[in-house]
């Protein structure tokens, strides 16, 4: 890496690549759940998994036409292209977080393969989205949905405690200036 690459802030390929290969995990994973319901489910069958999960957790096979959770359905074209430009945008931060921000690498790695597995491989080709995992009391959901909601919630611990650092080191700063001052 050139010595102006780094004064510039942009990472090397190898510190990015971990939230490539996450996406590219959950896009796998979501792929191969969902071509399983597809292939060996009639839509709207249910499977119990477990009897002892019977009232807690099936897999459900349901399609999709809104986003996560079943919300803005119709809303497909416009969903597309949003995601088109947060994948966009997630990977041009990727090149600007500090090397140190794994986690936030492995968050942006969840949404961005959670948006690409619904958004920009199933509604193109498909119209709708395969959802089947189903806990019970909760709308029906899928790998893509879980992964984008995993990593926002991976950003709001990393953003609170990143808040809470700044607080102590405000914190300390002020009461070293007061002891400057006395």
């Amino acid at each position: 890496m050139t010595r102006q690459a780094i004064d510039s802030g942009a990472v090397s390929l190898r510190l990015q690549l971990p939230m490539y290969m996450v996406a590219a995990l959950v896009v796998v994973c979501d792929q191969y759940t969902k071509a399983l319901v597809r292939t060996g489910m009639v839509l709207g069958e249910t499977i119990i998994v477990h009897p002892a999960l019977r009232n807690i957790f099936d897999l459900t096979y349901t399609t999709n036409t809104g986003v996560a959770f079943g919300m803005f359905k119709n809303a497909g074209p416009f969903i597309t292209v949003l995601a088109a430009l947060i994948v966009g945008c997630i990977m041009y931060y990727n090149r600007e977080i500090p090397s140190g921000q794994r986690w936030l690498r492995v968050a942006l790695g969840m949404q961005m393969g959670g948006a690409i597995g619904n958004n920009l491989i199933d509604r193109p080709l498909y119209g709708y989205v395969v959802d089947s995992l189903h806990i019970h009391y909760w709308p029906v959901f899928n790998v893509a949905d879980s992964c984008i909601s995993i990593g926002v919630t991976i950003m709001i611990l990393l953003m609170i405690q990143e808040g809470r650092k700044s607080k102590e080191q405000n914190s300390s700063e002020s009461k070293g200036t007061r002891d400057l001052a006395a």
